[in-house]
């Protein structure tokens, strides 16, 4: 994370609070630097899935790696940033470039053994499938060495 100071002049004390105040406010805009980058990601969820989406605009397929393991989910890669040319000087430079990595720990719910990924127009599209919940089932209980069998049904009811 960058940190930016914002020196006050005290060597011109007419400038003064709003005079700070405004030049502080003119770069308010302006992008700042950062180190290294981090794609937009989001997330959505159905009843039958989660899907993730991953902006990688300028990121090479071969360089970005999907690994599902342990119930966490875990998306990395590299945004490489294009060469200057010989003869050539950077004036300006906003577009980020570096590694990221990004782990996301999945719900209970979540197949970590059905994930797909697709990757279409700069944007990583990573679908898991969700499991149905189990639903209860009856069991017979035993009762005595008799080995008859009774469910629930028939405890409480008269005998003939």
């Amino acid at each position: 994370m960058a940190i930016f100071t914002i020196p006050l002049h005290t060597s011109r004390p007419t400038l003064g609070l709003r005079g700070e105040l405004d030049r502080l406010f003119e770069h308010a805009g302006q992008p700042r630097p950062v180190a290294g980058w981090a794609p937009a990601f989001d997330v959505r969820e159905s009843s039958e899935r989660i899907v993730i989406d991953v902006d990688l605009p300028g990121v090479s397929a071969e360089s970005v790696e999907v690994l599902a393991e342990d119930s966490v989910l875990t998306v990395k890669g590299e945004k490489r940033p294009r060469p200057v040319a010989a003869g050539e000087q950077l004036v300006l430079a906003e577009r980020s470039a570096g590694a990221f990595v990004r782990r996301f720990r999945l719900p209970k719910n979540a197949d970590a053994g059905n994930v797909s990924a697709e990757y279409v127009d700069g944007v990583l599209s990573i679908q898991i499938t969700k499991v149905l919940p189990t639903q209860p089932r009856r069991v017979t209980v035993q009762i005595g060495r008799s080995g008859a069998a009774v469910t629930q049904e028939d405890i409480g009811q008269p005998s003939a």
